[in-house]
């Protein structure tokens, strides 16, 4: 895997290091961790919202509804591997 170097603060750094020994594993890892972790976050979030949107306008909620109803009836076999 290809790396590079990031500027942070040294007291971040510290911290970062800190965290990763206390983990047990290298502090490039901990940070693809966190990495993920956030983007995860994020994707909820934003999804999240969208319903938000979604369930305030009743046609919106309606067409959803519908679109879930289809996808409940709806019934293929699983392919064979």
């Amino acid at each position: 895997m290809k790396t590079t170097t990031i500027r942070v603060a040294s007291e971040t750094r510290d911290r970062l290091n800190d965290l990763a020994r206390r983990r047990g594993s290298p502090a490039g890892e901990l940070v693809d961790e966190l990495v993920r972790d956030a983007d995860d976050r994020a994707l909820l979030a934003a999804a999240a919202e969208g319903w938000d949107r979604i369930s305030n306008v009743p046609a919106a909620s309606a067409v959803y509804r519908a679109d879930a109803r289809d996808l409940e009836a709806f019934e293929a076999p699983l392919p064979d591997y």
